[in-house]
């Protein structure tokens, strides 16, 4: 799946709705489940065809993935989810994997799943964390993170090649629901069906209603062995099947962002850095499990995620790039994490963050063309300068852009609840810590400044900003640093403001009489002293943006203002690192051939650290991108499913510097 081309939603699913009340499809000419009894069919069909219920009960491994080919109205994933929480161990966890190219909108899911009452409280759950119509992979973390849910909205090929092309099985069941193969012959081809093989487990089952010729030839040449059993309903037969021997991998591009080794699942690991990147690190691996133990060189949260309030949010791009599209899914996937957090109460709303939408002024309010934003109104939408004026709470100039799932949140609170979370262990004020293999090579090392080491586990994330690079492993990193100065001004007392608003700057609502305001961005500046002068810089930004505070603002005195200076981590392409350490000697070996000809494919995965990570280079946007970062190293430790598109795990891959450095023929 490639982000390339215009933004634009996916093409949602045309629904026509029979005298029963049941979805059908006018496209496709078929219906979303049987006229005889839905529920009882996806049971039937798929549960009971890839004999479920019991592998639940007696599962072993620590997480079942299944793997869907049309999510249609969800029927199949509540039954699924019902089951697995109703008879798997409770350490035990499911993932489930779903692609659908035509996705349901919001309201046609709730109509469709309102036919069974008996799935009310599951359905609620789906409803809330439903995504919005953007190519991509949308990840959820549901039922207490015991059920993690990637709803891929994508031509199912694409998709399944993707998974396929990550190299590590991950699939032990599969449901194939897609449209009759007559009418939807493109989900039915044996490339598709190959690219299933190569992402399955050994022994992966295989269930459909469908017993048709191409399905069981396809699934027969991809290595599946199948059989018949009773059909549901009108339905004579349907088919079951197990795999046998999975096909090699194809790659379709040089694979040196897959990981070579196979590391075992560790039980126990150590994070690097105590800041947001570090706590949403720990977090997902406690979820996932493992003991994790998180060191600091000074307090929680001291550096740049120190500062007391900040917004989430992000600049939506009329092109679809790398970039462009990890913000925006990144800054939905932490939304939903945050509005877990509240739910939860490990956050106190209104004391601690508010995700209650964001107004964005300016050229990024104007750069999307209204008709993209037509279809992505549950995501962004315009605003007059009068309804602007009139929801932010003060006076604004110009068309803006309502950003929905915004809203602003206390960086120190976040990853204090985070690094709170059980399995998840902080050991603050530590001074400069370096990272070392053991002299086994089997763990990694924490030594402190006396040379003593203080803490050894099989995987590490380094998680540390700006500091990254003084860590041995990560000198190769080329990071660098911008400095960023926030301003807390006491709140006008008769001028008000209702949610946060970024302009040249940013702004978020009064908190105990104080509004944080900035921030300055001054590269090649390591100095950490707060300034007059960019005080002055940050009110007069936002006297910019708000005229009716200008004469407030400008009765200000700088000089009596508090604030924070900190130093931003960034990379040279701005966007964030995250996933495995290269070993560069090794990998410099294998790829030189990239030296004389970029385009040549040379089918060999990339070489790494053992058990060694990265995340870093979030700069500003370590509220909005830190969570989704986590979530992909979790998935390259686990062996799961990625939560970002291939070419988004390239573009964030530590190893894309060095591949670049080669196809340049840079020395090191």
């Amino acid at each position: 799946m490639r982000s390339q081309g215009p933004l634009r939603p996916m093409e949602p699913a045309l629904v026509d709705w029979n005298d029963a009340g049941e979805p059908r499809s006018p496209h496709y000419h078929d219906g979303y489940f049987s006229r005889d009894g839905g529920l009882d069919e996806s049971t039937h069909v798929f549960l009971q065809g890839n004999n479920l219920p019991s592998r639940f009960t007696r599962q072993h491994q620590a997480r079942f993935t299944v793997g869907e080919l049309g999510f249609g109205t969800g029927l199949n994933f509540l039954l699924t989810a019902r089951a697995f929480l109703a008879t798997a161990p409770s350490d035990r966890c499911l993932h489930y994997w779903s692609v659908d190219r035509h996705p349901l909108r919001l309201d046609d899911l709730r109509r469709a799943l309102a036919l069974w009452p008996v799935l009310r409280d599951e359905a609620q759950v789906l409803y809330n964390a439903y995504p919005p119509l953007l190519p991509g992979i949308h990840r959820r973390s549901l039922f207490g993170g015991r059920i993690t849910l990637d709803l891929v909205w994508a031509d199912g090929l694409q998709a399944l090649e993707d998974l396929a092309g990550l190299a590590r099985p991950t699939v032990d069941a599969w449901y194939l629901d897609g449209f009759a193969p007559r009418h939807n012959p493109e989900l039915w081809q044996g490339d598709l069906f190959m690219a299933m093989a190569r992402a399955s487990r050994d022994n992966a089952t295989v269930a459909s209603y469908s017993v048709a010729s191409l399905v069981r030839t396809g699934l027969q040449q991809a290595g599946f062995a199948l059989s018949k059993r009773p059909g549901f309903g009108r339905k004579r037969e349907c088919l079951v099947g197990q795999l046998e021997l999975r096909p090699a991998v194809v790659h379709r591009q040089t694979p040196w962002d897959v990981n070579d080794g196979r590391n075992d699942v560790p039980r126990e690991a150590l994070v690097l850095g105590a800041g947001l990147a570090g706590a949403h690190a720990a977090a997902a691996l406690a979820r996932r499990g493992v003991s994790v133990q998180v060191y600091d060189s000074g307090p929680r949260a001291g550096r740049a995620s120190g500062n007391p309030q900040g917004v989430l949010f992000t600049r939506l791009s009329p092109q679809r790039s790398p970039l462009a599209d990890f913000s925006l899914a990144a800054t939905l996937y932490a939304a939903g994490v945050y509005r877990q957090m509240f739910e939860e109460e490990e956050l106190e709303a209104g004391l601690e963050g508010d995700l209650n939408g964001c107004i964005q002024l300016g050229d990024q309010a104007t750069r999307v063309p209204a008709t993209t934003l037509e279809g992505l109104s549950d995501i962004a939408r315009l605003m007059s300068e009068r309804e602007a004026s009139q929801h932010l709470g003060t006076k604004v100039r110009g068309t803006a852009l309502w950003l929905e799932h915004s809203g602003w949140l206390d960086p120190r609170a976040v990853c204090r609840a985070l690094l709170q979370r059980p399995n998840v262990h902080l050991h603050e004020h530590c001074g400069a810590l370096q990272p070392q293999r053991s002299d086994t090579g089997s763990d990694w090392q924490l030594m402190n400044e006396a040379g003593k080491v203080i803490a050894q586990a099989p995987a590490l994330i380094l998680a540390t900003g700006a500091g990254t690079q003084q860590l041995a492993p990560a000198r190769g990193l080329p990071l660098r640093t911008v400095r960023g100065q926030t301003t807390q001004l006491p709140a006008p007392p008769t001028l008000s403001l209702r949610c946060s608003c970024c302009h040249e700057g940013y702004v978020a609502p009064p908190r105990d009489g104080e509004l944080c305001i900035g921030a300055t961005f001054d590269p090649k500046d390591e100095a950490c002293d707060v300034r007059t002068r960019d005080h002055q810089k940050n009110l007069a930004t936002l006297a910019d943006a708000f005229p009716d505070w200008f004469d407030f603002l400008h009765s200000v005195n700088p000089e009596s203002l508090t604030g924070r200076a900190e130093l931003r981590c960034v990379s040279p392409d701005y966007l964030p690192i995250a996933g495995p350490v290269p070993q560069e000697t090794a990998m410099r070996e294998r790829f030189s051939a990239l030296g004389f000809d970029a385009r040549e494919l040379i089918a060999a995965a990339g070489i790494f650290e053992p058990g060694l990570y990265v995340s870093a280079a979030h700069g500003s946007r370590g509220l909005g991108y830190a969570a989704l970062a986590a979530e992909l190293i979790c998935s390259q430790v686990f062996g799961e499913p990625a939560p970002v598109t291939r070419d988004i795990q390239r573009a964030l891959a530590p190893a894309r510097f060095l591949i670049r450095a080669i196809i340049r023929r840079e020395s090191s």
